[in-house]
């Protein structure tokens, strides 16, 4: 019964870093849950508070046509938009907390052409886009379908390539 006591012990401090231990007996589980974890649901206004554009502004078409797609999503819809950029699936409980601003940007990648995201900095990247219809089709298309962050794939890949260089007869790994 003890065996874990240990582990249970450094589990609690580290809560205590974001949570008062003294509140965890006023807390119920989804409250504590929220509080290090952050809000299921994501917030559009949170998140509207949090972006920096480059290379256009708020009133660029695509900006525009980015929010009204975000409008109809579904929260499902915007979680997978978020692993697509953060590769994290909730923003924090409070705008406080929030250490990098969501970032969207213009590409000079194909018309029509898929979003792409650079996780480690919380960034989107949007190609020029014929209509809104076409760009919530790839937006909708890249974040329940493209499950990589940045480079996992490649680097998947040079490591497969790499290790069927050699074999373990050959000595060589």
């Amino acid at each position: 019964m003890e065996e874990s006591e240990e582990q249970i012990a450094a589990i609690l401090e580290g809560i205590s870093y974001i949570v008062p231990a003294p509140l965890f007996r006023f807390m119920t589980g989804d409250a504590l849950e929220t509080w290090i974890c952050g809000k299921p649901e994501i917030d559009l206004h949170l998140l509207q508070k949090i972006v920096r554009y480059r290379d256009m502004d708020k009133t660029h078409y695509l900006v525009v046509w980015f929010w009204r797609i975000l409008g109809r999503f579904t929260n499902e819809d915007r979680v997978a938009l978020m692993r697509f950029v953060s590769g994290r699936s909730r923003l924090p409980n409070d705008i406080a907390d929030v250490s990098q601003r969501f970032q969207i940007m213009k590409t000079d990648k194909s018309k029509d052409g898929l979003p792409t995201s650079q996780t480690c900095f919380f960034q989107l990247r949007l190609p020029d886009y014929s209509s809104e219809v076409i760009m919530e089709e790839r937006l909708r298309y890249a974040i329940h379908n493209c499950r990589s962050i940045d480079a996992d794939n490649y680097m998947l890949a040079r490591n497969v390539e790499n290790s069927t260089a050699g074999s373990f007869e050959d000595g060589i790994i």
